[in-house]
């Protein structure tokens, strides 16, 4: 009996087995979707948007922690055993200049505006009339250009609103400026990669602690109740039925967040 030769198997043929076999996996297996993270991609412009001026150094406090867990702060060092005093100095920065006539100014610290009832009516005014120049625009042209214009002056007059019922409140302390700190003040913390957790998280302990600090004492003030007990009455409370006291204290959370916003940028840590 002659012995039966296995016939060769044609290298192109394989090739085209293999192709058909990963478009079957393609097609069949899916991806759970708890397996990663769901975000929702911003939607893109295409308006022309005005490129946003350099930051001032006076409007940045910057805060740089090494891998040996030495801290640089306005580039001056502090020791990690007095980390307990940064909360001060960030106070130091954003109190610098509040309260300061144009010629007290520190230059090298943040300075404020002076919001008026009349600051806030030509805000008002001029964002509603770039609504209504937009809403003619709309009509003769239904474009999805001018829909994302009118989006964005809209977020534009919810601002103005929101600044007007703070300065409504603050306004019945008496006063007929309310102070508000540059828009590109801000905390900026630079880690290393070797930088140690717990020195991280340290520092944003301070950070909260001075910002809690000056909104307590700026509520005392106003109000003659400090910020955290309305916060955390607010919290514990905000779905139960008090229509007097929650709005009340939303507000004054709001108008206190205005006065001393939390602006926090964390760079990616470097080698």
């Amino acid at each position: 009996m002659s012995k039966r030769e296995i016939p060769e198997i044609n290298a192109g043929s394989m090739a085209d087995i293999a192709f058909l076999l990963l478009i079957f996996f393609l097609v069949t297996t899916t991806m759970d979707k708890d397996a990663g993270y769901l975000r929702q991609i911003p939607k893109k412009l295409d308006i022309e948007m005005e490129k946003p001026p350099k930051v001032e150094e006076k409007n940045i406090y910057e805060i740089k922690i090494n891998d040996r867990q030495e801290m640089f702060v306005r580039d001056s060092i502090l020791p990690v055993e007095e980390i307990d005093n940064l909360h001060r100095r960030i106070k130091h920065f954003f109190l610098a200049n509040r309260g300061k006539s144009a010629g007290e100014r520190k230059l090298n610290y943040p300075y404020y505006a002076n919001i008026t009832r009349q600051v806030i009516d030509g805000g008002l005014a001029q964002v509603n009339a770039e609504i209504e120049r937009i809403e003619a625009e709309m009509e003769r042209d239904p474009s999805d250009y001018w829909g994302q214009y009118y989006e964005l002056q809209m977020n534009k007059l919810s601002e103005w609103e929101k600044k007007q019922r703070a300065f409504d409140l603050y306004s019945e302390s008496g006063a007929t400026i309310m102070p508000e700190i540059a828009r590109e003040a801000h905390i900026r913390i630079v880690p290393q990669i070797a930088t140690d957790y717990s020195a991280f998280i340290a520092i944003q302990s301070e950070i909260q602690r001075a910002i809690t600090e000056m909104r307590d004492e700026e509520s005392m003030k106003l109000f003659n109740i400090k910020y955290s007990t309305m916060e955390k009455f607010y919290e514990q409370n905000k779905n139960e039925d008090m229509p007097t006291i929650l709005p009340l204290y939303k507000e004054r959370l709001e108008l206190l967040k205005i006065l001393f916003p939390e602006k926090i940028i964390e760079v990616a840590p470097k080698n």
